[in-house]
């Protein structure tokens, strides 16, 4: 006798523990979350929200809406490259001095402030937690892919050489992957 399908808890999440991208292989790390309300609504903020001629001062990419973002397990410390995956697809990939200060709440893609949003040096963190937000309100999750660097600086696994650093192989995955968050060159 058949069964009735049965219709996966909406907490439901699997993704697979590791990522294969142009041979190196990323572990899983976990989801992102966005911070919600009680009802299960993402609260987003905007921190230019307010200020006189704000529309033609600021990118779009500044104004918003923004999420306060965490991830899942604590990250480690240190330079690595990380891939942001949603429904096995790759949309970004990203290289970084120190993983769990860039999905950190300060200084990282968790909170963007006012002053984040006013310095076009952050523009990399403000797309992501716009994109990221924006994921989480059509109800989808983003997954974090890490490859971790050494103390040394130098990756753990599948380095052929030593000149390699963690933008180099950022770079190659990147066009591997071809996701579809990063701005166009």
């Amino acid at each position: 006798m058949d069964r009735p399908a049965r219709r996966p808890a909406a907490d439901e999440h699997w993704a697979p523990d590791h990522l294969v991208l142009d041979r190196r292989v990323l572990t899983h790390a976990g989801r992102l979350f966005v911070e919600r309300d009680a009802d299960g609504t993402v609260l987003m903020h905007s921190p230019l929200a307010g200020m006189a001629a704000v529309e033609q001062r600021y990118p779009a990419w500044a104004l918003g809406p923004f999420g306060r973002i965490e991830p899942e397990h604590e990250l480690p410390s240190g330079p690595g490259v990380f891939a942001l995956v949603t429904h096995g697809t790759v949309r970004y990939v990203g290289s970084t001095p120190d993983v769990a200060r860039m999905f950190g709440q300060r200084n990282g893609l968790g909170d963007v402030s006012r002053r984040d949003a006013q310095n076009p040096r952050r523009e990399e963190r403000c797309r992501l937690n716009r994109l990221i937000t924006a994921e989480a309100q059509a109800g989808r999750t983003v997954d974090v892919y890490l490859l971790v660097a050494e103390a040394s600086g130098r990756l753990t696994r599948l380095v052929r050489r030593p000149e390699d650093d963690v933008r180099e192989i950022a770079a190659q995955l990147a066009e591997a992957a071809h996701g579809s968050w990063h701005v166009p060159s």
